[in-house]
């Protein structure tokens, strides 16, 4: 996607919304630890289930790296984390936790979020694949 940013060579520019969330998944971990130590439960950090902790120790600070650095497949790893979120609400039966996580998804759709992150380009990734399998 090409817009005036991209031909002037400065970055676009990061919205709000994509601070909160990037901002949110990098201290993750620091708010689930938190959570655990007071023994309290806010959304779902505090969960004392394995897989959450993998989720907010691990996987949480992944995807915000991905997109601090703007890394091509972030938008993509964004939407698989959100998706799982909301799938976790429904577990927990937390409707603050779903709504955040629809919110997020929804602000992904924003042209200054689309602009920041741009989908993947299909062409460019079976272009590397082939590159990949002959060399």
């Amino acid at each position: 996607m090409s817009g005036p940013a991209d031909r002037s060579g400065t970055p676009p520019y990061r919205p709000v919304g994509l601070w909160i969330l990037t901002v949110a998944l990098l201290a993750s971990p620091a708010i689930h630890g938190v959570a655990l130590l007071l023994h309290t439960r806010w959304l779902n950090y505090g969960s004392l289930r394995l897989w959450d902790g993998l989720v907010y120790f691990l996987i949480a600070p992944i995807v915000g790296t991905l997109m601090l650095k703007r890394h091509e497949r972030a938008r993509f790893s964004v939407y698989v984390f959100l998706s799982c979120e909301i799938l976790r609400a429904v577990r927990i039966h937390s409707p603050a936790l779903g709504l955040l996580a629809v919110g997020f998804l929804l602000d992904l759709q924003l042209p200054g979020a689309r602009r920041f992150h741009p989908s993947v380009d299909p062409h460019k990734v079976l272009a590397r694949m082939r590159l990949r399998r002959n060399g």
